[in-house]
């Protein structure tokens, strides 16, 4: 590696530890996280082409897979930085949405490996819309104090 490289890739890998430093998020967790959404990629884009055949592995369906793990990675960053907006403490909320993406990170990779020795598709439990709507109920009730009036 050239030294540009080194330093594009200390770069990228400080930007992400950042935010997690400052909100008080986990960086080891996050290091996790990002080692298991790649091999969730890998496993994923086997899976199809075992599945479905190596013609429905396209580009488009990995770019928006991507980017949606990208939006992912921001949640406990957002429920963090808008609870220090707000002045409420939602640090252990945004440290249990991190956990609960860790592990369907897991969850994904083996349903993929499952999918992939058993050359078929399996159901599998989405565990992200589940924590996504939970947040949003938890943000909710947090915006109306008791007598139903917004903050």
């Amino acid at each position: 590696m050239s030294t540009h490289e080194i330093t594009t890739a200390t770069i990228i890998k400080n930007f992400g530890y950042i935010p997690a430093i400052f909100f008080g998020l986990s960086t080891e967790a996050y290091g996790i996280l990002a080692l298991l959404m790649i091999v969730d990629t890998i496993t994923g884009v086997i899976r199809v082409g075992v599945v479905h055949g190596w013609r429905s592995v396209n580009s488009h369906n990995l770019s928006f897979g991507i980017l949606s793990k990208m939006c992912l990675i921001l949640v406990p960053v957002v429920v963090s930085v808008a609870g220090t907006g707000a002045g409420v403490d939602l640090t252990m909320i945004a440290k249990g949405a991190l956990s609960v993406i860790i592990l369907s990170e897991g969850y994904s990779i083996l349903g993929n490996v499952q999918s992939i020795r058993s050359r078929k598709d399996i159901d599998e439990f989405d565990a992200i819309n589940f924590l996504l709507s939970r947040l949003r109920k938890m943000l909710e009730k947090l915006l109306v104090n008791d007598s139903g009036k917004k903050r």
